[in-house]
């Protein structure tokens, strides 16, 4: 493991750069939002070290508390080194504590779904399977050398045993809302914990490595998550993909940032580039220094959220190391908090008779010695839906033994448009159909030894209801979406929302940098009923006319248009349109006037 031995020997020679800080994490490394009006881009990442070198070199016992992690990592990087990373198929699991903290008039139930939102995107983080990991295949011929991580680790919000004096029941997760404070919550000793709070003045921070002794990540209220957020916790551009938590999360893991201190002193993974410092906004490959093109989109470097989407192989070997030689005592509580338990060891049953120990793989099945051959893990077969109301269903089907977690995609019968949901139990609600409409649906299973299973086609469900006309319900209607965007993409999101409800129905953005005029086509089936179309610029001159002529427009099934934002508003602009027997009409429509006062961005000729 020559990446965990590079990095163990910067880190010894650097160790007032790089250390846990006990109790008091505001000494560690600071995601510091900036705040400059005399530039386009209002938020920036950044880390004051310098007081923190000032501390660390004060204190001796930090120090040498540090170092001790670095000996146990070398030790165990030494006798595990292998010639070659192998594809992940049982990763460990490690139990996660949310805690919500100053949070006014709070929707637990928003919270609760915010924050699996969040692991969620964790997990395809670290995992490797986010969508935009795509974006590596063009990206990495510019990189040689350089292949993506796929870290064998899984973070699973604990839903059982939990420390008493919270209100939490088994069955639930272990989300608390206004009932701790700070970042280390000694209850909460061997859980990742993860402490979410408004007006923070930072995007976030971390000790840089942890003990999982109540301490933890703590991530301000404008970062965490992604989509339409909760009240105070809401998510906002451009760092509203969720990957403060993945950036902040690396550091808890023994990651530094990318740069490291500069092109002599790096990062510490072989397998990243030397990096003079830190990059902001969304740069273009082919970005270099220290004689190389930059890994800007690295997790650890400064980019906007829409901008950052891998780790390397080294980095994710030194994360699995990290958490195997000092956080072995989050690893061992998985089996006591997560109803599922814990992975690679435990019981498993063979179907040829008898129960085998000491084999087991995943969570409750698995081959297990002298036990015969476990179940074979595929998708499911034998989906149904029931509990069928106007608008909702609940889809059901047979556990599968080593699951790891399902996909579910549903359709109205003759239409094209998917809708794809993730389940981690072999139940699913789905809600916002149309009454009297016959659905298809589909599922597949991501299965701990071999990861995902084809899809497998389950049947159909009609909802209740006559609608109009005495038929089979009213149907959906087709209403597309087309946005032009201005230079400043990365300012530029919207979202479509159910106006009864408040249900975020589809979402975009924020786009990257430098797509002048640049369109973007989206095409909907909506049931009858009444929509908000809300597209915001995060600095508040919308997206007309100094940077490019941009606009957004709705437009029915036959190109006509509905309505349109001409793209000169502020912050915001809302359309409010009605959706009814297959005919959209506009209802009303009302703008944010563009912001006075605000720095002159360098003029840019549009593309």
């Amino acid at each position: 493991m020559k990446e965990s031995f590079k990095l163990i020997a910067i880190l010894f020679g650097f160790t007032f750069l790089l250390s846990s800080c006990g109790d008091d994490l505001l000494t560690s490394t600071e995601e510091v939002i900036e705040v400059k009006t005399d530039q386009h881009q209002v938020h920036k990442r950044n880390c004051g070290l310098d007081a923190y070198k000032e501390l660390l070199e004060s204190n001796p016992e930090m120090k040498k508390a540090h170092e001790i992690k670095l000996e146990k990592l070398k030790k165990y990087s030494t006798e595990n080194a292998t010639s070659s990373r192998a594809l992940c198929s049982d990763p460990v699991k490690l139990p996660v504590a949310i805690h919500f903290q100053g949070i006014s008039n709070p929707n637990n139930a928003c919270l609760i779904s915010l924050a699996q939102t969040q692991v969620t995107i964790l997990n395809q983080d670290y995992q490797g399977t986010n969508s935009d990991i795509s974006n590596w295949s063009s990206a990495s011929s510019s990189y040689p050398g350089v292949s993506i991580g796929e870290t064998c680790l899984e973070f699973v919000i604990a839903d059982q045993n939990h420390p008493s004096g919270f209100g939490l029941s088994n069955g639930q997760p272990a989300v608390t809302v206004n009932q701790t404070s700070g970042d280390n919550v000694s209850q909460f000793a061997g859980y990742i914990n993860i402490f979410v709070r408004p007006n923070t003045g930072l995007l976030g921070y971390s000790p840089l490595g942890g003990n999982g002794n109540g301490d933890g990540v703590v991530v301000d209220a404008n970062a965490f998550g992604a989509g339409a957020g909760c009240g105070q916790v809401n998510p906002q551009a451009p760092f509203n993909l969720g990957r403060t938590l993945t950036h902040e999360l690396g550091h808890y893991l023994l990651l530094d940032h990318i740069w490291g201190n500069g092109c002599g002193q790096d990062d510490g993974i072989s397998d990243t580039p030397n990096q003079n410092s830190e990059h902001y906004d969304c740069p273009s490959i082919g970005t270099s220094s220290c004689g190389s093109n930059d890994l800007f989109m690295n997790y650890l470097d400064y980019v906007n959220d829409a901008c950052m989407y891998m780790f390397s192989a080294g980095q994710s070997t030194v994360m699995e190391n990290y958490v195997a030689s000092n956080l072995s005592n989050v690893v061992n509580n998985a089996s006591n908090v997560l109803s599922g338990g814990s992975t690679g060891g435990g019981t498993g049953t063979g179907t040829g008779g008898g129960t085998g120990t000491g084999g087991g793989t995943g969570t409750g099945g698995g081959t297990g010695t002298g036990g015969g051959t476990g179940a074979t893990c595929t998708s499911p077969t034998d989906g149904t839906a029931g509990s069928l109301t106007n608008t909702t269903a609940t889809l059901s089907w047979t556990p599968i033994v080593d699951a790891d977690r399902y996909r579910l995609r549903y359709k109205a019968v003759g239409t094209t448009q998917w809708t794809y949901k993730t389940a981690f139990t072999a139940t699913k609600a789905i809600s916002n159909l149309v009454q009297g409409t016959e659905y298809t649906f589909d599922l597949r299973t991501k299965c701990t030894t071999d990861g995902w299973k084809p899809w497998v086609t389950q049947g159909t469900f009609t909802t209740t209801g006559g609608g109009t006309g005495g038929g089979n319900g009213s149907a959906l209607t087709t209403v597309k979406m087309k946005l032009k965007l201005d230079y400043y993409g990365s300012e530029t999101s919207w979202e479509l929302t159910d106006a009864t409800t408040g249900e975020v129905l589809k979402a975009g953005g924020p786009y990257t940098n430098g797509n002048s005029n640049r369109i973007k086509n989206k095409t909907w089936e909506l049931a009858d009923g009444e929509y908000i179309y809300y597209i915001d610029d995060a600095y508040g001159d919308g997206i007309c006319c100094n940077y490019g002529n941009g606009y957004a427009k709705i437009l029915d099934g036959s190109n006509a248009v509905v309505a349109q934002s001409n793209g000169n508003f502020g912050y915001w602009d809302y359309i409010t349109f009605t959706v009814s027997n297959g005919t959209v009409n506009l209802k009303g429509q009302t703008s944010d006037d563009k912001a006075k006062n605000l720095a002159t961005k360098p003029i840019i000729v549009a593309n």
